[in-house]
């Protein structure tokens, strides 16, 4: 009996410990999940073709990106349309997904912090990716109000076109 006593004080002992150590790590903040900011991109077509052949789920842009892009030389057409957008937080030490065309897989971004720029823009790992195959990676830093623009490629007699544009940056501590 003395012996089953000693067993079953030392589960006890030993299940107390256990649900100690998970607390212990619940309580702990993964660092690396802490969000730093917020990502947007927006996936264009220019074209300067028919653009009924786009089809019906196509939207219009509006007018200042218009002029964004027109200023572009690359970029100039003289029809563009909207096909999606998705948008994510940054967050410090993981690397991010953006799905610009859902539920298409076929253009994708991923992006990683890199932490803060001295003129308060934020570093980021970019790599466009399509039929998951990477076709570019860039290391840009992006501000507030300033999308990056990539010329991406030849889609349906017209070209992709991606802003990539921080949301929001998270107050430093």
């Amino acid at each position: 009996m003395t012996r089953a006593r000693g067993i079953l004080t030392i589960l006890c002992l030993h299940l107390v410990l256990v649900a100690g150590a998970a607390k212990a790590e619940d309580n702990e903040k993964d660092v690396g999940k802490e969000s730093v900011g917020r990502l947007k991109a927006t996936l264009y077509i220019g074209t300067d073709g028919d653009v009924g052949k786009l089809g019906e789920k196509v939207a219009a842009v509006d007018e200042v990106m218009v002029k964004r892009l027109r200023r572009i030389e690359k970029m100039r057409f003289k029809h563009y349309r909207k096909l999606g957008e998705d948008t994510q937080s940054v967050f410090r030490s993981y690397e991010n997904w953006l799905t610009p065309l859902k539920p298409s897989e076929e253009i994708l971004l991923s992006f990683e912090s890199r932490g803060r720029s001295s003129d308060d823009g934020l570093r980021l790992d970019l790599e466009l990716w399509q039929h998951r195959r990477k076709v570019m990676k860039s290391d840009p830093v992006l501000h507030r109000g300033r999308p990056l623009l990539i010329l991406g490629p030849k889609w349906r007699g017209g070209s992709l076109i991606i802003a990539v544009e921080i949301m929001a940056i998270t107050p430093k501590k």
